[in-house]
């Protein structure tokens, strides 16, 4: 009943324009998102866009409306399309499946699900666990999938990776396409994931560092790199000898994480490694809000899609740059 009582705005325009406008105003004065002015009149409507109210600004002597400098701006698509859209990305659907169900090209649909990942990211940037802290460490097969890095159909040399790539032996590696990913749960529920470029002591020490606040509890497995981490109060299970859990030290939230992880990345049918930062940042988002139905963690993206300040970022990918610790950890490392 809870998603019915949803579905009837979509199919109104004048109802998605004042749901966008409610969220866009809710919080904050009227004003101009180019020079944040105060001093507004209003301008008249659009007729390509029915509901949508034009303002002026007297400042800067230019009009906006509700959708100015945000993801939706000068969007071709109806306001129904992109409501729609960020529902079916909160049930995990892929860019083709969203593409098939929404009426879009696959292109727009993989650049809209690319945004708005972004935008969902920006509730995540500074998250940090404190209290009593599992971890544990998973690799993902991930590649180049036979592209260039700026994709199309240049070859790289190479032949294409194969979905069912055979696993070498040893450790995961970014350079072996399979980079780590770690996962730091907080036994009050919130979770931190990051996908890193190898699981060294350097590298663990780092993420460790950057998701959970010093001085917390910390249970992990018998791994070297997780032995060698420093500032916690650690200690660890050894699987090797069969011991799974010694009281309340064990890593079970951690390792039943994963197994909600492997189903989700493996709708999206192979997924590159540039790309791998972005869609485990994304699952993270969904975790830390599961709490809320789909319409209601829909209702957060649109809320950041629609700020000037997240949206531009979200465009540029600065928040996948900053999520993306293949690179933040190597540099932090050197």
């Amino acid at each position: 009943m809870a998603v019915l009582s949803h579905l009837h705005q979509l199919f109104n325009a004048d109802q998605c324009q004042a749901s966008i406008h409610t969220l866009q105003w809710k919080d904050r004065p009227l004003q101009c998102p180019r020079c944040q002015s105060q001093h507004i009149g209003r301008w008249g409507t659009y007729q390509y866009r029915p509901g949508c109210k034009r303002s002026w600004c007297h400042s800067c002597k230019r009009t906006f409306n509700d959708l100015t400098d945000t993801l939706l701006h000068q969007s071709k698509r109806p306001l129904s399309y992109w409501i729609l859209a960020i529902f079916l990305l909160c049930l995990a659907c892929s860019s083709r499946r969203i593409a098939r169900e929404v009426g879009v090209h696959i292109r727009t649909s993989y650049r809209w699900c690319w945004w708005l990942r972004n935008a969902a990211l920006s509730y995540e940037m500074h998250r940090q666990l404190e209290g009593t802290v599992e971890a544990d460490d998973l690799y993902h097969t991930a590649g180049n999938k036979g592209q260039a890095a700026q994709g199309g159909k240049k070859a790289l040399g190479r032949r294409a990776r194969g979905r069912r790539k055979k696993r070498e032996p040893g450790r995961g590696h970014y350079d072996k396409d399979r980079p780590a990913i770690i996962a730091w749960v907080s036994r009050q529920g919130a979770v931190v994931l990051q996908a890193t470029r190898d699981f060294t002591v350097k590298t663990v020490q780092k993420a460790a560092d950057l998701a959970v606040q010093t001085g917390s509890r910390l249970y992990t497995d018998s791994a070297s790199s997780y032995r060698a981490v420093t500032g916690y109060v650690h200690e660890y299970v050894n699987h090797t000898q069969k011991e799974y859990a010694r009281g309340d030290v064990h890593e079970n939230r951690a390792e039943c994480l994963f197994s909600l992880l492997k189903p989700y990345l493996r709708v999206f049918r192979g997924i590159s490694k540039f790309n791998l930062p972005g869609y485990v940042g994304f699952f993270q988002f969904l975790r830390n809000f599961r709490q809320q139905n789909a319409f209601e963690q829909a209702e957060l993206i649109l809320r950041a899609a629609l700020d000037p300040s997240i949206a531009s970022r979200a465009k540029k990918g600065e928040f996948v740059k900053c999520f993306d610790q293949f690179d933040l950890l190597q540099t932090a490392i050197n």
